[in-house]
Protein backbone atom coordinates (compact mmCIF):
# COMPACT_ATOMS: atom_id res chain seq x y z
CA UNK A 1 0.00 0.00 0.00
CA UNK A 2 2.82 2.36 0.93
CA UNK A 3 4.62 1.59 -2.32
CA UNK A 4 1.48 2.14 -4.43
CA UNK A 5 0.74 5.30 -2.47
CA UNK A 6 4.21 6.65 -3.26
CA UNK A 7 3.71 5.84 -6.95
CA UNK A 8 0.39 7.67 -6.94
CA UNK A 9 2.01 10.64 -5.19
CA UNK A 10 4.86 10.74 -7.72
CA UNK A 11 2.39 10.51 -10.62
CA UNK A 12 0.27 13.27 -9.13
CA UNK A 13 3.33 15.47 -8.63
CA UNK A 14 4.47 14.78 -12.19
CA UNK A 15 1.01 15.64 -13.47
CA UNK A 16 0.96 18.91 -11.54
CA UNK A 17 4.45 19.85 -12.75
CA UNK A 18 3.51 19.00 -16.34
CA UNK A 19 0.30 21.00 -16.08
CA UNK A 20 2.18 23.94 -14.57
CA UNK A 21 4.76 23.71 -17.37
CA UNK A 22 2.11 23.65 -20.09
CA UNK A 23 0.32 26.58 -18.43
CA UNK A 24 3.54 28.57 -18.20
CA UNK A 25 4.38 27.73 -21.80
CA UNK A 26 0.92 28.82 -22.93
CA UNK A 27 1.10 32.06 -20.89
CA UNK A 28 4.55 33.07 -22.14
CA UNK A 29 3.74 32.05 -25.71
CA UNK A 30 0.48 33.97 -25.63
CA UNK A 31 2.31 37.14 -24.59
CA UNK A 32 4.84 36.65 -27.38
CA UNK A 33 2.08 35.92 -29.86
CA UNK A 34 0.48 39.29 -29.19
CA UNK A 35 3.70 40.90 -30.43
CA UNK A 36 3.73 38.84 -33.65
CA UNK A 37 0.01 38.83 -34.36
CA UNK A 38 -1.32 42.21 -33.16
CA UNK A 39 -4.99 43.03 -33.01
CA UNK A 40 -6.06 45.11 -36.04
CA UNK A 41 -7.39 48.58 -35.53
CA UNK A 42 -11.16 48.53 -35.25
CA UNK A 43 -13.26 50.37 -37.79
CA UNK A 44 -16.41 52.23 -36.89
CA UNK A 45 -19.51 50.04 -37.16
CA UNK A 46 -21.81 53.05 -37.58
CA UNK A 47 -24.46 53.09 -40.32
CA UNK A 48 -22.40 55.64 -42.26
CA UNK A 49 -18.75 56.76 -42.06
CA UNK A 50 -18.01 59.29 -39.33
CA UNK A 51 -19.26 62.72 -40.38
CA UNK A 52 -21.60 61.33 -43.08
CA UNK A 53 -25.33 61.37 -42.34
CA UNK A 54 -27.41 61.75 -45.46
CA UNK A 55 -24.54 61.94 -47.93
CA UNK A 56 -24.49 60.54 -51.44
CA UNK A 57 -22.87 57.27 -52.43
CA UNK A 58 -19.87 59.29 -53.64
CA UNK A 59 -19.54 60.93 -50.21
CA UNK A 60 -19.46 57.47 -48.63
CA UNK A 61 -16.94 56.29 -51.24
CA UNK A 62 -14.62 59.17 -50.42
CA UNK A 63 -14.89 58.41 -46.70
CA UNK A 64 -14.14 54.67 -46.91
CA UNK A 65 -11.59 53.33 -44.40
CA UNK A 66 -9.07 52.78 -47.18
CA UNK A 67 -5.36 52.04 -46.97
CA UNK A 68 -4.99 54.83 -49.51
CA UNK A 69 -6.61 56.57 -52.48
CA UNK A 70 -5.26 57.53 -55.90
CA UNK A 71 -6.28 58.40 -59.42
CA UNK A 72 -5.24 55.43 -61.50
CA UNK A 73 -5.55 53.85 -64.92
CA UNK A 74 -7.75 50.80 -64.33
CA UNK A 75 -7.81 47.80 -66.68
CA UNK A 76 -10.32 44.99 -66.23
CA UNK A 77 -9.08 41.46 -66.97
CA UNK A 78 -12.11 39.19 -67.30
CA UNK A 79 -10.61 36.92 -69.98
CA UNK A 80 -8.37 34.08 -68.79
CA UNK A 81 -5.94 34.31 -71.69
CA UNK A 82 -5.39 38.06 -71.35
CA UNK A 83 -5.12 37.73 -67.57
CA UNK A 84 -2.06 35.51 -68.08
CA UNK A 85 -0.67 37.65 -70.92
CA UNK A 86 -0.83 40.82 -68.81
CA UNK A 87 0.99 39.09 -65.94
CA UNK A 88 3.69 37.98 -68.35
CA UNK A 89 4.00 41.50 -69.77
CA UNK A 90 4.29 43.07 -66.32
CA UNK A 91 7.11 40.66 -65.45
CA UNK A 92 8.86 41.16 -68.78
CA UNK A 93 8.66 44.97 -68.72
CA UNK A 94 9.76 45.40 -65.09
CA UNK A 95 13.09 47.19 -64.78
CA UNK A 96 13.82 47.63 -61.06
CA UNK A 97 11.79 45.41 -58.73
CA UNK A 98 8.95 42.94 -58.44
CA UNK A 99 6.77 42.32 -55.39
CA UNK A 100 4.71 39.13 -55.57
CA UNK A 101 2.04 37.85 -53.18
CA UNK A 102 -0.20 34.85 -53.89
CA UNK A 103 -2.37 32.50 -51.88
CA UNK A 104 -1.90 29.60 -54.33
CA UNK A 105 0.99 28.91 -56.71
CA UNK A 106 0.83 25.44 -58.27
CA UNK A 107 3.51 23.22 -59.78
CA UNK A 108 1.99 23.20 -63.27
CA UNK A 109 3.46 24.92 -66.32
CA UNK A 110 1.96 28.28 -65.24
CA UNK A 111 3.38 28.20 -61.73
CA UNK A 112 6.82 26.91 -62.73
CA UNK A 113 7.10 29.27 -65.71
CA UNK A 114 6.12 32.13 -63.39
CA UNK A 115 8.91 31.20 -60.95
CA UNK A 116 11.29 30.77 -63.89
CA UNK A 117 10.45 34.27 -65.09
CA UNK A 118 11.23 35.63 -61.62
CA UNK A 119 14.62 33.87 -61.68
CA UNK A 120 15.27 35.29 -65.15
CA UNK A 121 14.46 38.84 -64.01
CA UNK A 122 16.57 38.48 -60.87
CA UNK A 123 19.54 37.45 -63.02
CA UNK A 124 19.00 40.70 -64.93
CA UNK A 125 19.55 42.56 -61.65
CA UNK A 126 15.97 43.21 -60.50
CA UNK A 127 15.05 42.98 -56.82
CA UNK A 128 12.40 40.29 -56.33
CA UNK A 129 10.34 39.75 -53.18
CA UNK A 130 7.91 36.81 -53.00
CA UNK A 131 5.29 36.02 -50.35
CA UNK A 132 3.32 32.76 -50.60
CA UNK A 133 0.69 31.56 -48.17
CA UNK A 134 1.78 28.30 -46.53
CA UNK A 135 -1.64 26.66 -46.43
CA UNK A 136 -2.73 27.70 -49.92
CA UNK A 137 0.55 26.88 -51.69
CA UNK A 138 1.01 23.12 -51.37
CA UNK A 139 4.37 23.51 -53.12
CA UNK A 140 5.80 24.43 -49.72
CA UNK A 141 4.89 20.95 -48.44
CA UNK A 142 6.16 18.93 -51.42
CA UNK A 143 9.74 17.65 -51.88
CA UNK A 144 10.04 18.85 -55.48
CA UNK A 145 8.18 22.05 -54.69
CA UNK A 146 10.50 22.79 -51.81
CA UNK A 147 13.43 22.37 -54.17
CA UNK A 148 11.89 24.89 -56.58
CA UNK A 149 11.48 27.37 -53.70
CA UNK A 150 15.05 26.65 -52.58
CA UNK A 151 16.30 27.39 -56.10
CA UNK A 152 14.38 30.65 -55.99
CA UNK A 153 16.00 31.83 -52.73
CA UNK A 154 19.43 30.64 -53.88
CA UNK A 155 19.16 33.16 -56.73
CA UNK A 156 20.84 36.51 -56.13
CA UNK A 157 18.44 39.46 -55.65
CA UNK A 158 15.54 37.19 -54.56
CA UNK A 159 14.00 36.88 -51.10
CA UNK A 160 11.01 34.61 -50.51
CA UNK A 161 8.80 34.08 -47.48
CA UNK A 162 5.99 31.75 -46.47
CA UNK A 163 3.07 33.27 -44.62
CA UNK A 164 2.37 31.33 -41.43
CA UNK A 165 4.00 27.91 -41.98
CA UNK A 166 1.88 25.05 -40.67
CA UNK A 167 3.76 24.42 -37.43
CA UNK A 168 3.24 28.05 -36.40
CA UNK A 169 -0.47 27.82 -37.20
CA UNK A 170 -0.94 24.89 -34.84
CA UNK A 171 1.24 26.57 -32.24
CA UNK A 172 -0.84 29.75 -32.45
CA UNK A 173 -4.08 27.76 -32.21
CA UNK A 174 -2.79 26.23 -28.96
CA UNK A 175 -1.57 29.52 -27.52
CA UNK A 176 -4.77 31.39 -28.33
CA UNK A 177 -7.09 28.43 -27.73
CA UNK A 178 -8.62 29.50 -31.03
CA UNK A 179 -8.81 26.98 -33.91
CA UNK A 180 -9.26 29.88 -36.35
CA UNK A 181 -5.50 30.44 -36.01
CA UNK A 182 -4.96 27.34 -38.15
CA UNK A 183 -6.94 28.77 -41.05
CA UNK A 184 -5.91 32.45 -40.82
CA UNK A 185 -4.09 33.15 -44.09
CA UNK A 186 -2.77 35.77 -46.47
CA UNK A 187 -5.47 35.66 -49.17
CA UNK A 188 -4.07 38.68 -51.07
CA UNK A 189 -3.16 38.21 -54.72
CA UNK A 190 -0.80 40.85 -56.03
CA UNK A 191 1.85 41.44 -58.67
CA UNK A 192 3.50 44.86 -58.33
CA UNK A 193 6.07 45.92 -60.95
CA UNK A 194 8.43 48.85 -60.31
CA UNK A 195 6.01 50.25 -57.73
CA UNK A 196 3.80 51.56 -60.57
CA UNK A 197 1.88 48.68 -62.17
CA UNK A 198 -0.19 46.59 -59.76
CA UNK A 199 -2.30 43.57 -60.72
CA UNK A 200 -4.81 42.41 -58.10
CA UNK A 201 -8.00 40.34 -58.08
CA UNK A 202 -9.31 36.82 -57.79
CA UNK A 203 -6.79 34.74 -59.75
CA UNK A 204 -4.02 32.66 -58.22
CA UNK A 205 -1.22 31.11 -60.29
CA UNK A 206 -2.49 27.75 -61.56
CA UNK A 207 -3.83 26.26 -64.77
CA UNK A 208 -7.53 26.56 -63.92
CA UNK A 209 -7.28 30.36 -63.69
CA UNK A 210 -5.84 30.81 -67.19
CA UNK A 211 -7.22 27.91 -69.23
CA UNK A 212 -9.76 28.60 -71.97
CA UNK A 213 -13.28 27.76 -70.72
CA UNK A 214 -14.18 26.81 -74.27
CA UNK A 215 -11.60 24.00 -74.19
CA UNK A 216 -11.06 23.03 -70.54
CA UNK A 217 -14.22 22.09 -68.61
CA UNK A 218 -12.41 22.78 -65.33
CA UNK A 219 -11.35 26.32 -66.26
CA UNK A 220 -12.49 29.01 -63.82
CA UNK A 221 -14.29 32.24 -64.64
CA UNK A 222 -12.51 35.04 -62.80
CA UNK A 223 -11.67 38.74 -62.79
CA UNK A 224 -8.58 40.86 -62.07
CA UNK A 225 -7.62 44.46 -62.56
CA UNK A 226 -4.39 46.29 -63.37
CA UNK A 227 -3.92 49.59 -61.51
CA UNK A 228 -1.31 51.83 -63.12
CA UNK A 229 0.06 54.91 -61.37
CA UNK A 230 2.55 55.83 -58.68
CA UNK A 231 -0.15 56.66 -56.16
CA UNK A 232 -1.86 53.27 -56.40
CA UNK A 233 1.56 51.60 -56.55
CA UNK A 234 2.64 53.23 -53.29
CA UNK A 235 -0.51 52.01 -51.57
CA UNK A 236 -0.08 48.47 -52.89
CA UNK A 237 3.55 48.46 -51.79
CA UNK A 238 2.46 49.43 -48.27
CA UNK A 239 -0.14 46.63 -48.30
CA UNK A 240 2.48 44.13 -49.46
CA UNK A 241 5.07 45.18 -46.90
CA UNK A 242 2.58 45.05 -44.03
CA UNK A 243 2.28 41.29 -44.60
CA UNK A 244 5.80 40.65 -45.88
CA UNK A 245 7.58 42.41 -43.01
CA UNK A 246 5.11 41.25 -40.34
CA UNK A 247 6.04 38.65 -37.77
CA UNK A 248 3.91 35.94 -39.39
CA UNK A 249 5.93 35.81 -42.64
CA UNK A 250 8.87 33.41 -42.34
CA UNK A 251 11.85 33.41 -44.69
CA UNK A 252 12.27 30.34 -46.88
CA UNK A 253 15.54 28.93 -45.57
CA UNK A 254 18.20 27.67 -47.93
CA UNK A 255 19.04 23.96 -47.91
CA UNK A 256 22.33 23.13 -46.22
CA UNK A 257 23.06 20.58 -48.95
CA UNK A 258 21.34 21.24 -52.28
CA UNK A 259 20.88 17.69 -53.62
CA UNK A 260 19.01 18.80 -56.74
CA UNK A 261 19.55 22.00 -58.69
CA UNK A 262 16.18 22.93 -60.24
CA UNK A 263 17.26 26.18 -61.86
CA UNK A 264 17.33 24.60 -65.32
CA UNK A 265 13.78 23.27 -64.78
CA UNK A 266 12.52 26.74 -63.94
CA UNK A 267 14.32 28.44 -66.81
CA UNK A 268 13.19 25.78 -69.31
CA UNK A 269 9.58 26.36 -68.25
CA UNK A 270 10.10 30.13 -68.62
CA UNK A 271 11.66 29.80 -72.08
CA UNK A 272 8.97 27.38 -73.28
CA UNK A 273 6.16 29.65 -72.06
CA UNK A 274 7.79 32.78 -73.52
CA UNK A 275 8.17 31.16 -76.96
CA UNK A 276 4.61 29.83 -76.84
CA UNK A 277 3.16 33.25 -75.99
CA UNK A 278 5.19 34.85 -78.78
CA UNK A 279 4.09 32.23 -81.29
CA UNK A 280 7.69 31.24 -81.96
CA UNK A 281 9.18 27.81 -82.48
CA UNK A 282 10.87 26.32 -79.47
CA UNK A 283 14.68 26.45 -79.59
CA UNK A 284 16.28 23.04 -79.94
CA UNK A 285 17.96 23.41 -76.56
CA UNK A 286 14.57 23.88 -74.85
CA UNK A 287 13.00 20.90 -76.61
CA UNK A 288 15.96 18.66 -75.85
CA UNK A 289 16.29 19.90 -72.28
CA UNK A 290 12.66 19.28 -71.36
CA UNK A 291 12.72 15.84 -73.02
CA UNK A 292 15.94 14.76 -71.31
CA UNK A 293 14.70 15.93 -67.90
CA UNK A 294 11.26 14.37 -68.54
CA UNK A 295 9.50 17.65 -67.85
CA UNK A 296 5.83 18.02 -68.91
CA UNK A 297 5.96 21.73 -69.80
CA UNK A 298 5.70 21.42 -73.59
CA UNK A 299 2.88 18.87 -73.46
CA UNK A 300 1.01 21.08 -71.00
CA UNK A 301 1.39 24.11 -73.27
CA UNK A 302 -0.13 22.24 -76.22
CA UNK A 303 -3.33 21.97 -74.14
CA UNK A 304 -3.65 25.79 -74.37
CA UNK A 305 -3.69 26.70 -78.08
CA UNK A 306 -5.36 30.07 -77.39
CA UNK A 307 -2.20 31.21 -75.57
CA UNK A 308 0.01 30.63 -78.61
CA UNK A 309 1.00 34.03 -80.01
CA UNK A 310 -1.25 35.81 -77.49
CA UNK A 311 1.45 38.38 -76.65
CA UNK A 312 0.65 40.01 -79.99
CA UNK A 313 -2.86 40.85 -78.82
CA UNK A 314 -3.56 44.40 -77.65
CA UNK A 315 -4.10 45.01 -73.97
CA UNK A 316 -7.72 45.63 -72.90
CA UNK A 317 -8.74 49.27 -72.70
CA UNK A 318 -8.16 51.12 -69.47
CA UNK A 319 -10.15 53.86 -67.78
CA UNK A 320 -8.82 56.61 -65.56
CA UNK A 321 -10.65 56.73 -62.27
CA UNK A 322 -10.43 57.47 -58.58
CA UNK A 323 -9.55 54.33 -56.64
CA UNK A 324 -9.81 53.52 -52.94
CA UNK A 325 -7.85 50.45 -51.84
CA UNK A 326 -9.38 48.61 -48.88
CA UNK A 327 -7.05 46.26 -47.01
CA UNK A 328 -8.06 43.90 -44.21
CA UNK A 329 -5.15 42.25 -42.42
CA UNK A 330 -5.17 38.69 -41.12
CA UNK A 331 -7.12 38.50 -37.86
CA UNK A 332 -8.82 36.04 -35.51
CA UNK A 333 -12.64 36.27 -35.65
CA UNK A 334 -13.11 40.02 -36.07
CA UNK A 335 -15.61 41.66 -38.42
CA UNK A 336 -14.76 45.33 -37.81
CA UNK A 337 -12.09 45.32 -40.50
CA UNK A 338 -11.95 48.00 -43.24
CA UNK A 339 -13.44 45.87 -46.04
CA UNK A 340 -16.37 44.41 -44.11
CA UNK A 341 -17.21 47.79 -42.60
CA UNK A 342 -16.69 49.65 -45.88
CA UNK A 343 -18.93 47.29 -47.83
CA UNK A 344 -21.65 47.66 -45.21
CA UNK A 345 -21.48 51.46 -45.55
CA UNK A 346 -21.75 51.21 -49.34
CA UNK A 347 -24.76 48.87 -49.21
CA UNK A 348 -26.50 51.29 -46.84
CA UNK A 349 -25.76 54.08 -49.31
CA UNK A 350 -27.17 52.28 -52.37
CA UNK A 351 -30.16 54.03 -53.93
CA UNK A 352 -30.88 52.09 -57.12
CA UNK A 353 -29.15 48.74 -57.62
CA UNK A 354 -26.61 46.29 -56.23
CA UNK A 355 -24.93 43.62 -58.38
CA UNK A 356 -22.74 40.97 -56.71
CA UNK A 357 -20.68 38.19 -58.28
CA UNK A 358 -18.97 35.93 -55.76
CA UNK A 359 -17.99 32.25 -55.63
CA UNK A 360 -19.25 31.72 -52.08
CA UNK A 361 -22.44 32.98 -50.46
CA UNK A 362 -22.47 32.19 -46.73
CA UNK A 363 -24.02 35.22 -45.07
CA UNK A 364 -24.26 36.39 -41.49
CA UNK A 365 -27.46 37.72 -39.98
CA UNK A 366 -26.00 41.23 -40.11
CA UNK A 367 -25.30 40.92 -43.85
CA UNK A 368 -28.82 39.67 -44.53
CA UNK A 369 -30.30 42.60 -42.62
CA UNK A 370 -28.26 45.00 -44.75
CA UNK A 371 -29.70 43.50 -47.94
CA UNK A 372 -33.16 43.37 -46.38
CA UNK A 373 -33.02 47.09 -45.58
CA UNK A 374 -31.78 47.89 -49.08
CA UNK A 375 -34.71 45.96 -50.58
CA UNK A 376 -37.15 47.97 -48.43
CA UNK A 377 -35.67 51.13 -49.96
CA UNK A 378 -36.49 49.75 -53.41
CA UNK A 379 -32.91 48.77 -54.32
CA UNK A 380 -32.83 46.02 -56.96
CA UNK A 381 -30.37 43.30 -55.90
CA UNK A 382 -28.79 40.69 -58.18
CA UNK A 383 -26.41 37.97 -56.99
CA UNK A 384 -24.46 35.56 -59.22
CA UNK A 385 -22.74 32.65 -57.46
CA UNK A 386 -21.92 28.93 -57.77
CA UNK A 387 -24.19 25.89 -57.70
CA UNK A 388 -23.30 22.35 -56.55
CA UNK A 389 -22.18 21.66 -60.14
CA UNK A 390 -19.61 24.45 -60.36
CA UNK A 391 -18.44 25.02 -56.79
CA UNK A 392 -15.02 23.87 -55.58
CA UNK A 393 -16.08 24.03 -51.93
CA UNK A 394 -18.73 21.51 -50.78
CA UNK A 395 -18.93 22.96 -47.26
CA UNK A 396 -19.74 26.48 -48.44
CA UNK A 397 -22.30 25.02 -50.84
CA UNK A 398 -23.94 23.14 -47.97
CA UNK A 399 -24.39 26.44 -46.12
CA UNK A 400 -25.60 28.17 -49.28
CA UNK A 401 -28.21 25.51 -50.03
CA UNK A 402 -29.60 25.81 -46.51
CA UNK A 403 -29.68 29.62 -46.63
CA UNK A 404 -30.77 30.70 -50.09
CA UNK A 405 -34.57 30.10 -49.85
CA UNK A 406 -34.83 32.09 -46.62
CA UNK A 407 -32.56 34.77 -48.06
CA UNK A 408 -34.92 35.23 -51.00
CA UNK A 409 -37.93 35.26 -48.68
CA UNK A 410 -36.45 38.08 -46.62
CA UNK A 411 -34.87 40.15 -49.41
CA UNK A 412 -37.88 40.92 -51.57
CA UNK A 413 -36.05 42.48 -54.53
CA UNK A 414 -33.37 39.78 -54.79
CA UNK A 415 -32.77 37.80 -57.99
CA UNK A 416 -30.40 34.88 -57.49
CA UNK A 417 -28.45 33.25 -60.35
CA UNK A 418 -26.05 30.29 -60.19
CA UNK A 419 -23.48 28.82 -62.55
CA UNK A 420 -24.97 25.70 -64.10
CA UNK A 421 -21.92 24.18 -65.80
CA UNK A 422 -18.63 22.92 -64.37
CA UNK A 423 -16.80 26.25 -64.73
CA UNK A 424 -16.21 27.57 -61.24
CA UNK A 425 -17.28 31.19 -60.87
CA UNK A 426 -14.27 32.55 -58.97
CA UNK A 427 -14.48 36.30 -59.62
CA UNK A 428 -15.26 38.57 -56.67
CA UNK A 429 -16.73 41.82 -57.95
CA UNK A 430 -19.72 44.07 -57.55
CA UNK A 431 -21.41 47.23 -58.80
CA UNK A 432 -23.52 49.73 -56.87
CA UNK A 433 -25.89 52.19 -58.56
CA UNK A 434 -24.11 51.70 -61.93
CA UNK A 435 -21.35 54.05 -60.74
CA UNK A 436 -19.15 52.25 -58.22
CA UNK A 437 -17.17 49.14 -59.15
CA UNK A 438 -15.69 46.77 -56.58
CA UNK A 439 -13.13 44.06 -57.38
CA UNK A 440 -10.71 42.08 -55.26
CA UNK A 441 -10.12 38.93 -53.23
CA UNK A 442 -12.99 39.19 -50.73
CA UNK A 443 -15.37 36.20 -50.61
CA UNK A 444 -18.80 36.38 -49.01
CA UNK A 445 -17.92 33.72 -46.45
CA UNK A 446 -16.67 33.59 -42.83
CA UNK A 447 -12.99 33.29 -43.78
CA UNK A 448 -12.95 36.62 -45.63
CA UNK A 449 -15.41 38.17 -43.20
CA UNK A 450 -13.45 37.53 -40.02
CA UNK A 451 -10.09 35.79 -40.55
CA UNK A 452 -8.07 36.16 -43.78
CA UNK A 453 -6.24 39.15 -45.15
CA UNK A 454 -8.10 40.55 -48.16
CA UNK A 455 -7.68 43.35 -50.69
CA UNK A 456 -10.43 45.18 -52.60
CA UNK A 457 -10.29 48.06 -55.08
CA UNK A 458 -13.28 50.42 -54.98
CA UNK A 459 -13.37 52.34 -58.28
CA UNK A 460 -15.57 55.36 -58.96
CA UNK A 461 -16.20 54.96 -62.68
CA UNK A 462 -19.37 54.44 -64.68
CA UNK A 463 -17.31 52.90 -67.48
CA UNK A 464 -15.68 50.29 -65.27
CA UNK A 465 -19.02 49.61 -63.56
CA UNK A 466 -20.49 49.02 -67.03
CA UNK A 467 -17.69 46.60 -67.92
CA UNK A 468 -18.27 44.62 -64.73
CA UNK A 469 -22.01 44.51 -65.35
CA UNK A 470 -21.35 43.33 -68.90
CA UNK A 471 -19.11 40.53 -67.58
CA UNK A 472 -21.66 39.30 -65.04
CA UNK A 473 -24.70 40.13 -67.12
CA UNK A 474 -23.29 38.30 -70.12
CA UNK A 475 -23.19 35.08 -68.15
CA UNK A 476 -26.73 35.60 -66.88
CA UNK A 477 -27.97 36.37 -70.40
CA UNK A 478 -26.53 33.06 -71.64
CA UNK A 479 -29.23 31.30 -69.63
CA UNK A 480 -29.45 27.53 -69.05
CA UNK A 481 -27.41 25.41 -68.94
CA UNK A 482 -24.70 28.05 -68.37
CA UNK A 483 -26.65 29.89 -65.66
CA UNK A 484 -29.90 29.14 -63.83
CA UNK A 485 -32.11 31.39 -61.74
CA UNK A 486 -33.20 30.07 -58.34
CA UNK A 487 -36.71 31.08 -57.25
CA UNK A 488 -39.11 30.58 -54.38
CA UNK A 489 -42.91 30.41 -54.69
CA UNK A 490 -44.80 33.66 -54.03
CA UNK A 491 -48.46 34.56 -53.78
CA UNK A 492 -50.30 37.14 -55.88
CA UNK A 493 -48.98 39.94 -53.63
CA UNK A 494 -45.41 38.75 -54.03
CA UNK A 495 -45.18 37.38 -50.50
CA UNK A 496 -43.18 34.17 -50.00
CA UNK A 497 -45.19 30.99 -49.68
CA UNK A 498 -44.14 28.66 -46.86
CA UNK A 499 -44.73 25.00 -46.07
CA UNK A 500 -46.21 23.63 -42.86
CA UNK A 501 -42.83 23.89 -41.13
CA UNK A 502 -42.48 27.55 -42.07
CA UNK A 503 -39.78 27.02 -44.69
CA UNK A 504 -40.05 28.88 -48.02
CA UNK A 505 -41.34 26.70 -50.83
CA UNK A 506 -38.76 26.30 -53.60
CA UNK A 507 -40.05 26.95 -57.14
CA UNK A 508 -36.71 26.23 -58.84
CA UNK A 509 -33.54 25.13 -57.07
CA UNK A 510 -30.63 22.72 -57.33
CA UNK A 511 -32.87 19.66 -57.44
CA UNK A 512 -34.26 20.96 -60.73
CA UNK A 513 -30.96 21.01 -62.62
CA UNK A 514 -28.40 18.92 -60.71
CA UNK A 515 -28.11 15.14 -60.88
CA UNK A 516 -28.03 13.62 -57.36
CA UNK A 517 -24.59 12.01 -57.82
CA UNK A 518 -23.12 15.37 -58.82
CA UNK A 519 -23.55 16.92 -55.39
CA UNK A 520 -22.99 13.89 -53.20
CA UNK A 521 -20.11 15.66 -51.38
CA UNK A 522 -22.32 18.67 -50.65
CA UNK A 523 -25.02 16.47 -49.15
CA UNK A 524 -22.49 14.91 -46.78
CA UNK A 525 -21.88 18.33 -45.25
CA UNK A 526 -25.52 19.34 -44.96
CA UNK A 527 -26.03 17.29 -41.79
CA UNK A 528 -23.41 19.50 -40.10
CA UNK A 529 -25.05 22.69 -41.33
CA UNK A 530 -28.48 21.51 -40.25
CA UNK A 531 -27.11 20.57 -36.83
CA UNK A 532 -25.67 24.07 -36.41
CA UNK A 533 -28.96 25.53 -37.55
CA UNK A 534 -30.89 23.41 -35.03
CA UNK A 535 -28.56 24.28 -32.15
CA UNK A 536 -28.45 28.02 -32.91
CA UNK A 537 -32.07 28.35 -33.99
CA UNK A 538 -30.93 30.63 -36.84
CA UNK A 539 -30.69 30.32 -40.60
CA UNK A 540 -27.81 32.82 -40.81
CA UNK A 541 -24.76 32.82 -38.58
Amino acid sequence: MKRSGRRAFRFGRFLMIALAGVTALWFMGHLLLEVQFPEPAATSAADKPPGIRDGSLYDIFESLPAEGAAVSNVTLLDDNTMAWVERWRLLANARKRLDISYFILEQDVFGIAFLGHLVHKAKQGLTVRVLLDAIGTTMSRDVQGNDYLDTLVQTANVTAKLYRPLRYRFQDAFLTLNPAAIAASDHDKMLLADGVHGLIGGRNIAVEYFADPGVDPKAFRDADTVLTGRGAGAVLEAVFEAQYDGGEARAVSREMVDLLDSENDLLLAYQAMDCWLRGESLPEAVSVGTRERQLPWIDELHAHPKLRGALAREAPESVQAQVQLLDSRTRLIRTDDPITSGLAWLVRGAKKSIFIANPYLVLTEQAVRLLEDAARRGVEITILTNSPVSSDNPLSQAFFLEQWPELMARVSTLRLFVAGDRHNLHGKFGVIDDRLGLLGTYNLDPLSLAINSELVAAVWSGRLAGQLLETGGGLIAAGPPTVYEYRIARDDQGRPRRDQDGAPIVAFGPENHVEPETWRAVRRYRWLVRALKAVSGRSFF
